[in-house]
């Protein structure tokens, strides 16, 4: 996809882990994240190395946020398992040089996702999401944690028209 944003022309496309290596050293986490499951970059046309990078990983299988907002909790934990694997993904890493910074790129790599993700539901978990807010601007529901130190949870549900998302365990159904 080509796209423009005043006079700069970009590429958004399919990456590799090696684009997220080029611009690893622009995020605030040092390491690399635990599993790749797709890359998209962002390319500036005359620049032959990719300018912005998303990563989507593998979820953790124990993540207490999700458990409680989906309603997983009293799930057995095999179906919990079962249904994270078929049904999450998270995005792990968005980067952007800091050249291409305040262009909206981060969010536009966010929104891509959210379209492309092979499952219902996209999550985030930001410690900076306080200050930069581009997951909600993407359209991700922000959850607050209850501790101020936990990073912010974000959730995205493709099968919902609202930004709140659906629970699907057994206490959805309660009244």
């Amino acid at each position: 996809m080509t796209f423009a944003v005043g006079n700069l022309h970009f590429v958004l496309g399919a990456g590799r882990r090696r684009d997220y290596v080029a611009l690893a050293r622009f995020h605030y986490r040092c390491g690399s994240p635990a599993t790749f499951a797709a890359v998209w970059t962002i390319r500036h046309i005359p620049w032959p190395q990719p300018i912005a990078v998303a990563v989507l990983s593998y979820p953790t299988l124990c993540l207490h946020v999700r458990n409680r907002v989906l309603g997983l909790v009293g799930m057995d934990p095999a179906d919990r398992i079962r249904f994270v694997n078929r049904h999450v993904r998270t995005i792990s890493r968005v980067i952007v040089h800091p050249t291409f910074r305040s262009l909206g790129l981060a969010t536009l790599l966010v929104r891509h996702i959210l379209n492309s993700a092979p499952t219902r539901y996209t999550e985030a978990l930001a410690v900076m999401g306080r200050a930069h807010p581009f997951f909600q601007s993407a359209g991700m529901c922000r959850i607050d944690p209850c501790n101020e130190r936990k990073p912010i949870y974000f959730l995205f549900d493709r099968n919902r028209r609202s930004r709140r998302p659906a629970r699907i365990g057994n206490r959805a159904r309660r009244g």
